[in-house]
């Protein structure tokens, strides 16, 4: 049997059926056929004597035949919506408050007001339509949530994701969405749900990668802080003369930082794609073509040695956290790092005076950013109702409120509506960000969005996480080693060789 969507008009019709149904069966009649009495009282006057009364009973016989009610009453219209929290009653979110002391705040922290903000209108907005919102996990347990109720036929109506998303896609399990809507969004935000120049996601929110750095220190080592680095060889010169003056007991001389590599984990390499895409190498494409030992790949891999070779080994390796290298970067420890907006939230946290400025470019290169903290929602083919699934993501995430809420808020993220983006010289909506530096430096991450964001990292279709491993450990080789030219481009022939095996397997 061919399966039925839902669609809106749909909806409304069976809502009016069965309003109308319900009256039906408070007033319906029984279908057996009743006698019904009437008495009526003649009184004839005649010129006699006396006056005679004459009685008549008259017998109506009246049919009444009942309307057949529909055999099933339609079912209530539950979404299921995978999302970044439980919320089990949107409408008790309107007690939602950022206070420590507010009960739906502890269990829900910023997702609470997000997720009140995004989806009561879509609620008000279609009568009868209630969601059931819960939270599957992040990362490698998302996708790992999503490919068991794959399996098990228990597919929710929509989802939501990071790295994973373009797997997904390829997999043909989304709906394709407007391409009109995603029109609305800076193109990096969605670059990641591209497959055949269809649209499968759009972000609640995102974010981008550029340059901090702490002019404290650019002023110690003697550099002028009016001209800051543009080219790859200016910021390895600049980092190398902070390193020679910025030194302490614990960490020795140091300047850049970027996560050292280990784990199985995609977020190494967020923070330092940017510097392939920039020299024409990305390591792959958006459906996961590997291209991972691209000649030029050698020049940027020798270019990023140096720069991570003016910080310590203990240093890459003991401060892989975002909170952790937001302190040392306050304290000026590192002195210049790649950060994304979540970073500016560390920054607000801290009396510093830093920048942000776009990521300096190669010889014949050009201007690029990771796309980075950028949370996709999708809509499943499968799911129960599939044509409210694609309204739920389309009108939730081009509400203007809700795009604007985490940075006013939470911080961390940026909106991604071009609308919005546009306005990165004055926008003032950051109420996240707690200082007017760290205010600057988040619009930057804005600028570089409209302008040069990519997809987050490339779509591997198979085995993810044992791709970044592998390329984890490929990382740590040419940096732990500071191999050459020749060392690096037989490391990378390796690493294409392991890639192009795993993506081809199952698992």
């Amino acid at each position: 049997m061919e399966k039925k969507s839902l669609t809106r008009r749909d909806f409304v019709k069976i809502a009016g059926v069965a309003a109308g149904a319900s009256l039906l069966a408070a007033c319906q009649a029984t279908a057996t056929p009743e006698t019904i009495t009437v008495e009526k009282t003649v009184v004839v006057t005649q010129e006699v004597e006396v006056p005679v009364e004459v009685e008549t009973t008259v017998e109506v016989e009246k049919v009444v035949t009942a309307t057949p009610l529909p055999t099933e009453p339609p079912e209530p219209v539950v979404m299921d919506v995978w999302w970044n929290t439980n919320i089990p009653d949107l409408a008790a979110l309107a007690g939602w408050a950022p206070d420590a002391e507010n009960e739906y705040f502890k269990t829900m922290w910023y997702w609470g007001g997000l997720g009140y903000t995004k989806f009561q209108p879509f609620v008000e907005a279609h009568p009868g339509v209630t969601l059931n919102i819960t939270s599957h996990s992040w990362d490698w347990d998302l996708r790992q949530n999503q490919l068991m109720a794959l399996a098990a036929g228990l597919i929710p109506d929509t989802t939501y994701g990071e790295a994973y998303v373009n797997e997904f896609v390829q997999l043909g399990v989304y709906s394709p969405l407007s391409q009109d809507v995603a029109n609305l969004f800076a193109e990096g935000s969605y670059a990641g749900s591209l497959v055949d120049g269809k649209v499968y996601g759009l972000p609640k929110s995102s974010g981008a990668d550029v340059l901090f750095i702490n002019l404290t220190k650019y002023d110690e080592a003697g550099l002028d802080r009016t001209k800051l680095p543009t080219t790859w060889e200016e910021l390895v010169t600049a980092c190398q003369a902070i390193q020679k003056i910025n030194t302490n007991d614990k960490w020795g001389n140091t300047c850049y930082y970027t996560y050292g590599p280990g784990g199985d984990s995609y977020g190494q390499a967020m923070r330092i794609l940017h510097w392939f895409n920039q020299a024409g190498a990305p390591i792959g494409d958006n459906v996961g073509v590997p291209n991972i030992n691209d000649p030029k790949a050698v020049d940027v891999w020798l270019f990023h040695n140096q720069l991570m070779w003016t910080s310590t080994e203990q240093l890459i390796l003991q401060s892989e956290s975002e909170g952790g290298s937001g302190k040392l970067f306050n304290d000026g420890v590192i002195a210049i790092k790649p950060g994304w907006n979540n970073d500016a939230t560390s920054v607000g946290e801290g009396n510093i005076d830093a920048t942000a400025i776009p990521f300096p470019i190669p010889p014949g290169g050009k201007p690029a950013t990771i796309v980075i903290g950028n949370d996709m929602e999708s809509a499943f083919i499968d799911g129960k109702y599939p044509d409210l699934a694609i309204s739920l993501v389309e009108e939730s995430t081009t509400n203007e409120e809700a795009q604007a809420f985490l940075a006013d808020n939470a911080g961390i993220w940026i909106p991604a509506l071009k609308s919005q983006l546009e306005q990165y010289e004055t926008y003032d909506r950051l109420g996240g960000y707690k200082t007017d530096i760290a205010k600057n430096m988040v619009r930057v991450t804005m600028q570089q969005l409209l302008e040069g964001g990519s997809g987050p990292l490339p779509g591997w279709p198979k085995n993810g996480s044992r791709i970044w491993s592998a390329w984890n450990t490929t990382y740590g080789n040419i940096w732990q080693k500071n191999l050459g030219a020749e060392e690096i481009k037989a490391e990378l022939d390796a690493l294409q060789t392991t890639v192009e095996g795993l993506v081809a397997k199952s698992g």
